[in-house]
């Protein structure tokens, strides 16, 4: 019977590597993502957002699948290894489990959690930029509906200005 739950064990480690390596792999194609449009949103390449986003989309619908299987994975080793509701996390389950593999699972386990972490903070930061030139074009396209009363401008040759080109005016000082 013992023999049994070793091999249970490592049969169970190895689907949880192997959906750890898949769930790695989603995980890369959506940093590149992510580096794609950074280079997109620096480059003001406007026509290129429907692309990244549609891959986007699969590449988190690829993670939304794998979540799913993460989690049945992990309710059925809590219901074998006689692990509480209330301390079902992974991470209980694989101390509970006493395997001389469970540590580096562990540890490649911790090396994808620090990667989500990369990603979710270079997600922040792109959507930082992308406020911040919707800022930029606003204020901007605000600054150009003013208007300037006519007695107090130049236009840019230099003369009184007559037509309604705010943008291009500069006030008299005086």
């Amino acid at each position: 019977m013992g023999r049994l739950s070793i091999v249970n064990v490592s049969g169970s480690l190895d689907q949880f590597i192997d959906l750890l390596a898949r769930e790695s792999a989603q995980c890369e194609l959506l940093a590149h993502n992510i580096r794609h449009e950074r280079d997109a949103i620096k480059r003001m390449a406007l026509h290129e957002f429907v692309a990244i986003n549609q891959s986007r989309v699969s590449i988190l619908e690829r993670l939304n699948g794998l979540k799913e299987e993460f989690d049945a994975f992990v309710r059925e080793l809590a219901r074998i290894h006689d692990v509480p509701e209330t301390s079902r996390t992974f991470t209980q389950i694989l101390q509970r489990m006493k395997h001389p593999q469970t540590h580096a699972v562990l540890e490649q386990y911790e090396r994808l959690a620090a990667r989500v972490r990369t990603v979710q903070q270079d997600i922040a930061v792109n959507q930082v930029l992308v406020k911040n030139i919707q800022s930029f074009l606003a204020r901007a396209l605000e600054a150009h509906r003013q208007p300037a009363p006519e007695s107090d401008v130049y236009s840019m040759l230099g003369g009184r200005n007559t037509s309604g080109m705010p943008a291009t005016l500069i006030r008299r000082k005086g």
